[in-house]
């Protein structure tokens, strides 16, 4: 944004600068943009070279020229001094600043200061490419990228639907990505449409919905339909007509690729809504449907006709009745789409609970984020962090010692991570941990090197106590000045320290002295501040400290008075 680029040699360097190391010179790139003419070259050589990314060293091609120019490098010995450079070579990059400042004889190279180059400034020089060479790119790679960017920046802004879809089909086999694609359309107003055996192709397509663009979920991403079974559902739909029902489906299935686990996986996706019959009578009805296309195709196989078959007309298709039973519950039809999918399309179990989760400081795709820094990641090990979601995974082994730890799979709105729970936790939170069930784990980040990121527990609680607990201190706004308002504009407030177990006995206390003195109530283990509704403000800050002191230490309660 500071940049404002007006051509594709910005958006390489833009590319090549926002990364760990060249980050450091982002201030200096933007102060020669604004003023060219008041650009610092250290010597009139580096101008030609450095003019372009005013006066800062950016691309690894660059150095190569720095060191040919003013030090009389080779070609080869220059793309050395390169490859030192991106294999982050610390000792071989200071072996060559006395090559770079006296040159190497026999290989016939000078050295900068026989080109007139002062020692100081070709060490100056110098010092500026190794701490350039800890995280160094090539133009070249920049450009390829810079390509890209622009292409998809374009798709983005203007065919965002469009665009999506085809980065979803990227990842058929990624439902973990493929969930986390979902919640961003969901929150830029883009609606992901269920797998429809009428209306989806193989891969995410875009269709119309009331004259706005949706996306339509594909049926390669369904579990258990292979390639040739998704061409030929297609075919047959485009030569026969659209379905009209779960048995016309099965009737009209040639291929042997459509085998009753096919079937039910399109059944429990919702592939066949709206076509005469609930998800749960499909799931009753569709083995018999197939069991008669079954039937009818082996007796098509020649050479495989029995008597008893002939004695049958197997031409005459089963009637279509359905079984009176009710829809399943919502709960249930989510996590069918869930087990043939991998992720939720047409709903989400934490759909409830999403105003509190984004209140928190941290997500999977959070940690996402993280992960793609590279070895920048490695700063974020041993992070506290809230993450609140789904249990969907629970396994549980015996440590060396005879004493058992747990791992569990937390899955979010984005996307999932394993959480550890060591034995003294495992022992204290076992109990609360159930398959599917929402919970709130605090916990720290561990990121090593070659291994995938997870969570190390500290303590674990379930999701719907937090929100009942976010309900009791929800802001109500009263005639004229809304509550923070008022806070911000008292001279005395109240801060408490506390953990969330802890705060109904808290809150009784305030409500037996109650005032005008806002209370604030930090949760340590969740990392959030939150301000008491008017009802819990108290008559005086000492007061209530006299009060709370018998369940708080004394440094968790503060007294703030405001003299201005």
């Amino acid at each position: 944004m500071s940049m404002q680029p007006h051509s594709f040699e910005d958006i390489i360097a833009a590319i090549s600068l926002y990364r760990p190391g060249p980050m450091d010179f982002i201030p200096r790139y933007l102060k020669g943009r604004q003023n060219p003419q008041k650009i610092d070259y250290s010597c009139d050589d580096l101008e030609p070279i450095l003019s372009v990314t005013y006066g800062c060293i950016v691309y690894q091609e660059q150095v190569m020229q720095i060191v040919r120019r003013l030090a009389g490098y080779s070609l080869g010995r220059a793309d050395l001094m390169r490859r030192a450079m991106a294999k982050k070579k610390h000792d071989v990059m200071e072996k060559e600043r006395l090559n770079f400042l006296y040159g190497i004889e026999e290989e016939n190279i000078p050295g900068a200061i026989s080109h007139g180059i002062k020692k100081e400034v070709a060490e100056h020089i110098f010092d500026e490419m190794a701490g350039f060479a800890s995280y160094a790119f090539n133009k070249s790679h920049a450009a390829a990228y810079g390509v890209i960017s622009v292409q998809t920046g374009y798709l983005k802004c203007h065919y965002p639907a469009q665009y999506l879809a085809a980065v979803m089909s990227s990842f058929l086999n990624n439902s973990g990505k493929i969930a986390s694609y979902i919640q961003y359309c969901r929150k830029n107003g883009i609606e992901v449409l269920p797998p429809h055996v009428n209306e989806s192709q193989g891969t995410f397509t875009v269709e119309k919905k009331d004259g706005i663009e949706c996306i339509r979920f594909g049926l390669s991403a369904i579990k258990g339909l292979g390639e040739k079974a998704v061409q030929s559902i297609i075919e047959e739909r485009n030569a026969g007509g659209p379905y009209r029902s779960i048995y016309d489906f099965c009737r009209r299935q040639k291929s042997e690729q459509i085998t009753k686990r096919a079937v039910e996986g399109l059944v429990k996706a919702g592939c066949f809504k709206d076509l005469g019959a609930n998800r749960n009578q499909q799931i009753l009805v569709y083995e018999q449907a197939m069991a008669w296309q079954s039937q009818r195709r082996r007796n098509n196989i020649k050479g495989q006709m029995s008597m008893f078959d002939m004695a049958m007309d197997t031409d005459i298709a089963p009637k279509e009745e359905y079984p009176d039973v009710d829809e399943c519950p919502y709960e249930v039809l989510l996590q069918m789409e869930k087990e043939m999918t991998g992720v939720y399309i047409s709903g989400h179990p934490l759909e409830n609970y999403a105003e509190l989760l984004d209140t928190l400081d941290f997500s999977t795709q959070a940690l996402e984020e993280i992960n793609d820094r590279g070895e920048e990641a490695l700063n974020f090990d041993g992070k506290n962090v809230t993450i609140g979601g789904l249990v969907s995974a629970i396994r549980t082994q015996t440590t060396k010692k005879g004493q058992l730890m747990s791992f569990l799979t937390l899955e979010d709105l984005y996307g999932q991570v394993e959480c550890i729970l060591f034995p003294r936790i495992h022992d204290r939170f076992y109990s609360l941990l159930n398959k599917d069930e929402a919970v709130l784990v605090n916990g720290k980040l561990s990121i090593q090197e070659d291994e995938d990121s997870k969570i190390l527990v500290d303590s674990i609680s379930p999701l719907k106590d937090s929100i009942s607990s976010n309900n009791n201190l929800k802001q109500e706004t009263p005639k004229g000045l809304n509550d923070v308002q008022l806070a911000k504009a008292s001279k005395e407030k109240l801060f408490l320290k506390t953990k969330r177990p802890d705060m109904q006995n808290i809150m009784d206390r305030l409500k037996a002295n109650s005032g005008d003195v806002p209370v604030y109530i930090n949760l340590e283990d969740e990392k959030i501040t939150l301000l008491t509704p008017r009802e819990y403000w108290c008559s005086s800050g000492e007061k209530a400290r006299e009060t709370l002191l018998e369940i708080l230490p004394d440094e968790n309660i503060k007294v703030v008075i405001n003299n201005e």
